[in-house]
C-alpha cells in the first residue's frame, strides 16, 4: 500500500471520533441552554385589580393549539370577609380559545384552575422551523343583579413546555375594547402576543436524526456499487441487512420529536428519497448477486 494512502487512512478514525464527540457536545450545550420557563407579567398597578395566572403546559401543532393552566386570584374586596370564597359571582373571559371562553366562578366558591387551549397560528409541515403564533385577550368580569361589570385585569405567564420557546409581551389592540375605571377613567383589556417555536435541542436532535436516515442509503448504495463492479465479494447475506435498513426507515421517521404529520415538507425532500435510495441499492446488489454470484451446482438427473 503507497505511504500517502496509509497516512490518510491512519486519519479517518481519529476525524471521525473527533466530529461524533463535537456533535454530542453541541447537542448537550443546545440541550442546557434551551429555556423552558418564560415569564409575561404586566407592570404592578391596581391591588384592586382581578390577577389571571397563565402556565402553559403544551403545544399542539396539529391543532395549532396552545394550551394553558389558568388560574385566577380575586382581590381582597371580591372575597367573603377576606376568606378563599368570592362574594359575587366572578368571570374570566378568554378568547380566542377552542372551547368555552369563560371561566366562571359562582357566588361562595373558590376560583378553580383551569385549562384553556388557544387558538394559534402555525404550520406543521414545516417542522422542526414551524412557529405558532396568537394574541388573545382576558378581562375578569363581575355579575350583579343579572349585569355584569368588567374589571381591572392583570394577567402572569410563568413557566412553559419541554422542547419549545415561548416568548411573549403584553400589548394593546384598540379593537379589543376597554375597561371602564370606577374613577371615569378607563384602560385597555390586556392582550398577551404569545409565539413559540421548538427549542435549539429539538431542531439538533431532528437534524441528527434526519442526519442518519440519510447515512443508510448512502452506505447500502456505497456497499451495492462496489459489488456490482466486482471490486468486493458478493454475499448474499447483505440483502438482509439492506432489507432491514428499509424496515428501520419509518421507524425512524416516526422518532423525530413533534411526530410531525406524514406528508411534511421533510417527508418529500428527505424521507421519500431515503426509501428510493434504499430500494435502488437493493436492486443493485440483487444484479450483483446475479452477475458474480456462485452458481448453484447442478446434480445429474437419475436415469
Amino acid at each position: 500500500m503507497p505511504e500517502p494512502t496509509r497516512r490518510r487512512r491512519r486519519w479517518v478514525v481519529p476525524v471521525f471520533v473527533a466530529v461524533a464527540v463535537l456533535l454530542y457536545v453541541v447537542v448537550v450545550l443546545l440541550y442546557a441552554r434551551s429555556g423552558r420557563d418564560t415569564t409575561i407579567e404586566a407592570e404592578p398597578g391596581d391591588l384592586d385589580a382581578v390577577t389571571v395566572l397563565m402556565q402553559p403546559s403544551a403545544v399542539n401543532g396539529v391543532g395549532e393549539l396552545i394550551v394553558m393552566k389558568t388560574a385566577v386570584n380575586a382581590p381582597d374586596h371580591l372575597l367573603e370577609d377576606g376568606g378563599p370564597t368570592v362574594s359575587d359571582d366572578l368571570g374570566v373571559i378568554i378568547t380566542p380559545v377552542d372551547g368555552d371562553q369563560t371561566i366562571d366562578i359562582a357566588k361562595g366558591t373558590i376560583p378553580p384552575t383551569s385549562t384553556m387551549s388557544i387558538f394559534s397560528e402555525g404550520t406543521i409541515e414545516d417542522w422542526p422551523l414551524d412557529r405558532y403564533h396568537t394574541q388573545f385577550a382576558v378581562v375578569a368580569f363581575i355579575t350583579v343583579d343579572g349585569a355584569k361589570k368588567l374589571l381591572p385585569t392583570h394577567v402572569q405567564i410563568a413557566g412553559g413546555v419541554p422542547g419549545w420557546n415561548l416568548s411573549g409581551f403584553l400589548t394593546v389592540v384598540p379593537e379589543v375594547g376597554v375597561i371602564p375605571l370606577d374613577d371615569g377613567t378607563t384602560e385597555p383589556i390586556p392582550v398577551v402576543d404569545l409565539t413559540a417555536s421548538r427549542s435549539g435541542s429539538t431542531l439538533a436532535f431532528g437534524v441528527l436524526l434526519l442526519g442518519l436516515l440519510v447515512v443508510m442509503p448512502t452506505l447500502v448504495l456505497f456497499v451495492a456499487i462496489t459489488a456490482f463492479r466486482g471490486k468486493r465479494k458478493v454475499e448474499a447475506s447483505f440483502m438482509s441487512w439492506m432489507g432491514a435498513m428499509l424496515f428501520a426507515t419509518i421507524p425512524l421517521r416516526t422518532f423525530l420529536p413533534g411526530s410531525p404529520p406524514i406528508g411534511s415538507w421533510i417527508d418529500f425532500l428527505i424521507v421519500l428519497w431515503v426509501i428510493v435510495g434504499l430500494i435502488t441499492g437493493l436492486a443493485i446488489y440483487v444484479a450483483a448477486w446475479m452477475r458474480w454470484g456462485t452458481p448453484a451446482t447442478r446434480t445429474p438427473e437419475s436415469s
